[in-house]
């Protein structure tokens, strides 16, 4: 118990000292890149800096299976350069029992690395994305794009121009067709539309229906409709899919089924957040064979080039296993999956040399 305590205690504090390092030296790239929107309405340079700093739980998440490589390795590295590895082995610890105990605070990177993914980065995401979109629109909306939102819900297709600070979608238009015909047979345009207990409010109204009679039109201030989607799916819809949660994800691709559309996007995106916890612990796995096949003394420089190239090696496999499951329709759970699946293949083979 107290190699334990000793080991995670050395592991923590290195990673603790990889973690600010690191995100000190993007907060400051971020909001150098930021500097360009600053000035719009009201965003400006302080603006610009909140924006980033609610943006740190989102690069946390992306950088938490090379904080956790990096973590462990300097970690350990340490331990043994002032020998203390060697003197732990010396009296008679076996290397199972002390990857035993890096596998304890691996675990806990693993559970801090899902709650940061499923509930810290998506809120504060969001959140940020409000902040920065109604300072620059004057409060409308939070988010907004040339073209628009578009989705389609059973026999209805709904665009709308962006959603509200409350959550409200605005600039709402909507055709229903006849499934049989595939003939448009009513066009509605709303101002808003606001959620009820049952279905959806929408308000000044432009309605125009189509039949084999003719064409009627008429204005109606306020008018239910019971077919809109629910509010969490239009959130979906305006909203980056790493910033969605796994749960949030995984009905947002199962609506986009349902209703025949293209999910293979979001559902990469849902494996890959799936496979962000497992990806951790095969980091931290990965980094107890480069300290323990030689316990000669080497820099800490030494292994922090050795794991920013398994780091950068990753991401650049990672991200070739992405488009390419884009361009060639490749299962989703593969083009997640396989790095991960890849990196820890190695991990077992490094840590077969030294047992």
């Amino acid at each position: 118990m107290l190699i334990d305590r000793y080991i995670a205690r050395s592991i923590a504090w290195s990673s603790l000292f990889v973690t600010l390092t690191l995100l000190t030296l993007f907060v400051f790239i971020d909001f150098i890149g930021e500097l360009r929107d600053a000035g719009k309405a009201d965003y400006g340079v302080v603006q610009a800096l909140i924006y980033v700093v609610l943006t740190l739980p989102e690069l946390l998440y992306q950088l938490f299976p090379v904080l956790a490589l990096l973590g462990t390795l300097v970690g350990l590295a340490l331990l043994a350069n002032h020998g203390e590895l060697i003197a732990i082995r010396a009296a008679g610890v076996s290397l199972w029992r002390i990857l035993g105990s890096v596998g304890m605070i691996g675990l806990v990177f693993v559970v801090l690395s899902f709650v940061v993914g499923e509930w810290v980065a998506p809120q504060s995401g969001a959140f940020a994305e409000q902040y920065k979109s109604r300072l620059q629109s004057g409060g409308t909306f939070i988010k907004k794009t040339k073209d628009g939102y578009w989705l389609r819900d059973k026999d209805h297709f709904i665009y709308f121009e962006g959603v509200a600070a409350d959550g409200k979608p605005g600039g709402v238009r909507i055709w229903s067709i006849n499934n049989e015909t595939l003939e448009l047979i009513q066009s509605l345009r709303a101002k808003t539309a606001v959620p009820l207990d049952q279905g959806w409010q929408l308000s000044q109204v432009d309605i125009i229906n189509l039949s084999l009679s003719g064409v009627d039109s008429k204005h109606v201030r306020i008018m239910p409709w019971d077919d809109f989607p629910e509010q969490s799916l239009l959130a979906a819809a305006a909203t980056k899919p790493e910033e969605l949660s796994i749960f949030e994800l995984f009905r947002y691709v199962t609506y986009l089924r349902n209703n025949g559309l293209e999910a293979l996007s979001y559902e990469q995106t849902l494996y890959s957040k799936i496979a962000a916890p497992l990806t951790v612990a095969v980091m931290v796995l990965l980094a107890f064979p480069f300290v323990f096949g030689s316990l000669r003394s080497a820099g800490i420089g030494h292994y922090v080039f050795i794991g920013a190239c398994i780091g950068i090696g990753f991401h650049l496999l990672n991200e070739l296993f992405r488009y390419s499951g884009l361009v060639y329709g490749l299962p989703p759970s593969l083009s997640a999956l396989a790095p991960t699946l890849l990196f820890f293949v190695i991990a077992l083979v490094s840590l077969r040399r030294i047992f």
